[in-house]
């Protein structure tokens, strides 16, 4: 079971630039093979950073995780309204996905320093 874990809590980086070099390969365009590792990897960071902040803070948080992911697209598809009177699921969805890459990316390499700097000082 460890090892599954640490292979989850490390694939994301993997995935994400074998995606990428795939992609451009595909595509021979490097903006489409951006978007298709962003696209493809965000489930493995979210996945990830909830492996990790079981492990470092032994907090079950995919509920959490739901209705953050709920709340956000609410708030994009009332901008959505309030600016544009036309709500587009696909781009609201589409926003939403890509926030979702930002804010998970850089919560995963977070907890990834703070796991290490931890496990140096304190354990």
């Amino acid at each position: 079971m460890a090892h599954i874990v640490s292979v989850l809590i490390v694939a994301p980086f993997l995935v994400t630039g074998l995606i990428y070099f795939i992609a451009r390969k595909l595509y021979r365009h490097n903006r489409k093979a951006f978007h298709a590792a962003v696209n493809i990897s965000t489930p493995f960071y979210m996945i990830a950073v909830v492996i990790l902040l079981s492990q470092l803070f032994h907090v079950e948080v995919t509920g959490y995780l739901f209705i953050l992911l709920l709340v956000m697209m609410m708030v994009i598809i009332f901008f959505q309204w309030k600016y544009n009177t036309e709500i587009l699921f696909r781009k609201a969805f589409k926003l939403l996905w890509r926030i979702c890459f930002l804010l998970f990316v850089f919560l995963y390499f977070v907890l990834i320093v703070y796991g290490i700097v931890y496990r140096i000082f304190f354990y």
